[in-house]
């Protein structure tokens, strides 16, 4: 933290800087000088702490709501740093919810063990408005935790499931090849897409286990998947996410996959989103090198949803890009939009990649799009997602 961003505060010796009873709006960081910490014991106060340089009180109160329940006040000239409130909670909302539950509850036994210590306070009243943000906030957690539980269940039973969603060859309307999205089959909350439990798994670790699982499945069914694509190269695409674009051991598990399953690596189209790309840019790039080694693919997802989409064209060996739906939707109706899907056609050609458009919903839409030369087109109007066995009842009867 760079605490430099904010004004500093002097106090003059034998200033109170804050007094038992008070809201606590700031923690402080002593910058230079010295204070000294105060209870009441018996209407009288006590010393029962010197602090100084690098130092730092103030931070229970700001955190837990209550108030103070100590006196603070310099003992020489003193510099302050203020961590405002305003802070604290925006840092807190970007936490992790289990650690802001745990810290939350070590808040409250702390301030409520019933002892002597100028700390504790088993007097404090917790205003109804704190209580139901430590509801959200324990809520989250126990989601959080129920969700990490679950999916290691879900590797275990067999309850994860693959969709897949076709991406069509935009000139003729055949299909070159399919993304696979994975989904859950929850016990007790039904079908869950990727959005409702990857996060957890992104910030727990076991989007390792659940991305093998993902490429080792999809490969596994490419066999009766190709039969249903009519291109010249077929491809199946599989997403990577930023924890497994670290891992080092990537590009041999993805060999390993390959090769047990006979599947030709020309076959395999791995995507990645401008987020995984930034997270860890070296690492990155020498495991996507490693990847290309192999034969495999690579694809930018989600194209103009980033905010360097420009200079990852430029530094990464991708061979497609991906326009993301919410500029392909609207494009006929969104002259902004219609310039950015048509610019990123043109951008792309240029660099000798190919192109899909996600979200084509329309005959209109992809009427447009063949007008601009795009190569592929993904979205409901091509199919929805669906199971292998719904694929093959699907095209039997086209």
């Amino acid at each position: 933290m760079v605490f430099d961003e904010f004004d500093r505060e002097v106090f003059t010796s034998g200033q109170h800087i804050f007094t038992h009873g008070d809201v606590g709006e700031c923690a402080y960081l002593i910058e230079e000088g010295a204070v000294e910490v105060l209870v009441l014991k018996q209407d009288k106060e006590h010393r029962i702490r010197l602090m100084g340089k690098g130092e730092l009180f103030g931070e229970v109160s700001l955190i837990d709501y209550q108030p103070r329940t100590a006196t603070v006040r310099a003992v020489e000239r003193t510099v302050l740093v203020p961590i405002p409130r305003k802070l604290m909670e925006g840092l807190l909302e970007k936490s992790d919810p289990v650690l802001r539950h745990l810290l939350l509850v070590i808040l409250d036994r702390f301030r409520n063990r019933n002892d002597s210590s100028a700390l504790s306070s088993s007097s404090a009243i917790i205003s109804p408005e704190r209580s139901l943000h430590r509801s959200v906030v324990q809520g989250e957690a126990t989601q959080k935790l129920s969700l990490a539980h679950g999916m290691k269940r879900a590797l275990i039973r067999g309850e994860f499931q693959l969709y897949y969603q076709p991406i069509c060859n935009l000139a003729d309307g055949c299909v070159a090849g399919f993304e696979a999205l994975i989904r859950w089959h929850h016990p007790t909350d039904g079908v869950m897409s990727p959005d409702d439990f990857l996060w957890v798994a992104e910030q727990t670790g076991l989007i390792h286990e659940i991305g093998l699982w993902t490429l080792e499945r999809a490969c596994r069914d490419w066999k009766e998947l190709k039969q249903f694509a009519d291109y010249e190269a077929p491809f199946v695409s599989v997403n990577l996410s930023a924890a497994q674009l670290s891992n080092e051991m990537l590009v041999e598990d993805v060999n390993t996959i390959i090769t047990s399953q006979k599947m030709d690596p020309a076959e395999l189209k791995l995507e990645l989103t401008e987020t995984v790309v930034v997270e860890h840019p070296e690492i990155a790039l020498e495991i996507m090198y490693g990847l290309i080694d192999l034969g495999c693919s690579l694809a930018l997802d989600d194209y103009g949803t980033g905010h360097s989409g420009l200079r990852h064209l430029q530094r990464y060996p991708l061979g497609t890009l991906k326009i993301d739906g919410a500029f392909v939707e609207p494009l006929l109706s969104s002259a902004q939009s219609l310039e950015i899907v048509r610019s990123s056609v043109a951008l792309a050609h240029s660099l000798g990649m190919s192109v899909v458009a996600e979200g084509v919903t329309t005959e209109s839409v992809k009427a447009k799009l063949q007008e601009m030369k795009c190569d592929f087109g993904q979205g409901w109007y091509f199919g929805r997602p669906a199971t292998l066995p719904e694929l093959a009842q699907r095209y039997a009867t086209a």
